[in-house]
């Protein structure tokens, strides 16, 4: 990877110069010397970056269309053991990451889910089941699950608490802002709360969800548009089955 190589990974990446450096364990002006060849890129940043695309199709709650495979049993078959009927795979495709991984969750932990695996078009695994472990047992926070994306809200509604736009004829009073900001932190520690709860009773939580999603305008702010949708999406996937298989 040549310098311009390595900038024009960065922007197809979408990536900022700080992010990358972030993302790697540099400094802003290291990754501005190896773009600007002022110092030489180690061979070992050539294989860094492969991870770290990887990563970020993972973290991407848009990223797809992506096919769920998993097996209804279990593919190991001990040689000297009693034949069992064979396992049989079964695909289910979806429009993103989002969808895909809320359905790994419904289905983890059932005798007729094993070996699961989400590849994109190509065929190219996207999450294999190591990671898809990880997913389910919230370890993983950069994954785009709906507890992961509640709390991404929250902390975009809670930082931005300060920066609502100031509408009406008259501009509001030092008390007034004091008393919106308050409001608007308070809706973004409902999302936190509701996150913190299990996926059964986050679906059930539906409705609270989207009230705090209707305040926000009215205390002149706003939750990112995509993320808003990636919630409602994981919750139409969940919604269609018991609650029993959450």
């Amino acid at each position: 990877m040549n310098a311009k190589d390595l900038q024009v990974w960065r922007e197809r990446a979408g990536l900022t110069q700080q992010q990358v450096a972030d993302r790697l364990g540099v400094t802003r002006a290291t990754i501005q010397n190896w773009e600007g060849g002022v110092t030489p890129i180690p061979r070992t940043v050539d294989m860094s970056c492969e991870v770290l695309e990887a990563r970020l199709r993972q973290e991407n709650p848009d990223f797809g269309p992506v096919t769920l495979i998993y097996s209804d049993a279990p593919m190991f078959v001990r040689a000297y053991g009693p034949r069992r009927k064979p396992a049989m795979m079964q695909q289910e495709p979806y429009s993103t990451n989002t969808a895909a991984l809320a359905r790994v969750q419904q289905l983890w932990g059932r005798d007729d889910f094993n070996n699961p695996l989400i590849i994109e078009e190509s065929g190219t695994p996207v999450w294999n089941v190591v990671e898809l472990g990880r997913v389910v047992d919230r370890s993983d926070s950069g994954a785009p699950t709906l507890v992961n994306i509640l709390k991404r809200i929250a902390d975009f509604v809670r930082t931005n608490s300060a920066n609502f736009v100031r509408s009406g004829r008259e501009s509001p009073s030092l008390e007034g802002i004091a008393k919106r900001r308050r409001d608007v932190e308070e809706q973004a520690n409902q999302l936190e709360r509701i996150a913190g709860s299990t996926l059964e009773e986050i679906v059930h939580e539906q409705l609270q969800i989207e009230k705090v999603f209707a305040s926000l305008p009215a205390l002149s702010t706003r939750a990112p548009n995509a993320l808003v949708l990636n919630v409602y999406e994981a919750l139409v996937v969940f919604e269609q089955y018991p609650a029993g298989d959450i």
